[in-house]
């Protein structure tokens, strides 16, 4: 395949690297200069616990038009940004989005598929969740961090939750590119499984700057993770999608108990960042309101975070 990942973080730069050790023509698209230039260089340099570094080279540029140089359109678009930016991606995007090109996100949260339809028809949105890590310790450089002992690690649902061959072939890219994945309708109960999971992770460890382990293994943390999951749950059951509490619960305790890792909402709150709180606990607040569903400590997060990320400047910090 031809495949345009519109971004260079971690999550970009991982997949980009895993896709072309699977043989596939890859294009990094993104805005962050620094890390272009040096990809562009010195190539992308990926290690693993117990590998030898590889470096890849994977195309890499600025502007989204030079995919399309050779006048051919990518079979695929990756989204890779923050869900506060996926309008704005997509639209810079459109020029390299051909007639059969389809689009995919694996991105953080729910309402990313969404906006994304707005642009392109649904019948060629696909959307998903990645149970995978990557950290960058440098420009060029992005480390896999990923448990493999998660199953599945990558899970694929058509927008339209009708599954076409497309759909298909895009199960079996993540498994070339040794994955575990479900490509599949009935597969949208691991995107809920990943909400539950960021939503007991990111705000809590935004909030207190502990990374997974810390605050998972402390008393108060693990009453949080267990009351946001509770209620993720009952929404989760209302729209239909079957996320028992018991499992789900021992499921996030299990992934966060060893997990000596800062996630991405505790590193952008860290640097002073927006984060992507809207569409995480916020999704949550969102969809209980629309069912009728208290989820008060949902929402308590998503308030404390807003409040945290409106007033950097203002903080009292040594």
């Amino acid at each position: 395949m031809k495949i345009a990942i519109m971004g260079t973080g971690a999550m970009a730069c991982l997949f980009g690297a895993r896709m072309i050790q699977a043989g596939h023509e890859v294009w990094l698209v993104s805005g962050w200069k620094e890390q272009v230039e040096k990809i562009r260089f010195s190539g992308l340099v990926l290690s693993e616990e117990g590998q030898e570094d590889t470096v890849l080279h994977p195309n890499v540029t600025l502007r989204a038009g030079d995919v399309v140089s050779d006048g051919i359109a990518p079979d695929l678009v990756m989204i890779s940004s923050k869900g506060y930016q996926t309008a704005h991606t997509v639209q810079n995007a459109l020029e390299i989005i051909g007639t059969e090109t389809r689009v995919l996100t694996l991105q953080n949260g729910m309402g990313n598929a969404e906006t994304i339809a707005g642009f392109v028809s649904g019948d060629r949105v696909f959307f998903g969740a990645a149970s995978v890590a990557a950290d960058l310790p440098e420009l060029g450089h992005v480390k896999d961090t990923t448990n493999r002992n998660r199953s599945p690690l990558i899970s694929i649902i058509p927008f339209t939750r009708k599954m076409d061959d497309f759909g298909v072939e895009l199960g079996k890219l993540f498994q070339s590119m040794g994955y575990n994945t479900d490509a599949s309708v009935v597969a949208e109960k691991y995107v809920w499984k990943k909400l539950c999971v960021n939503s007991c992770a990111n705000a809590i460890a935004g909030i207190s700057q502990l990374e997974n382990s810390v605050f998972s293994n402390d008393q108060d943390g693990f009453i949080l993770i267990n009351q946001v999951c509770e209620e993720v749950c009952a929404v989760a059951n209302a729209k239909g999608i079957d996320l028992p509490y018991e499992e789900t619960r021992a499921y996030i305790h299990f992934t966060l108990y060893n997990q000596h890792h800062h996630v991405s909402m505790c590193q952008d709150m860290h640097h002073k960042r927006p984060t992507e709180i809207d569409f995480i606990n916020g999704a949550v607040v969102r969809m209980a309101k629309e069912l009728g569903i208290p989820v008060p400590v949902n929402q308590t997060l998503l308030h404390l975070v807003r409040l945290i990320s409106k007033n950097y400047d203002s903080q009292w910090i040594d």
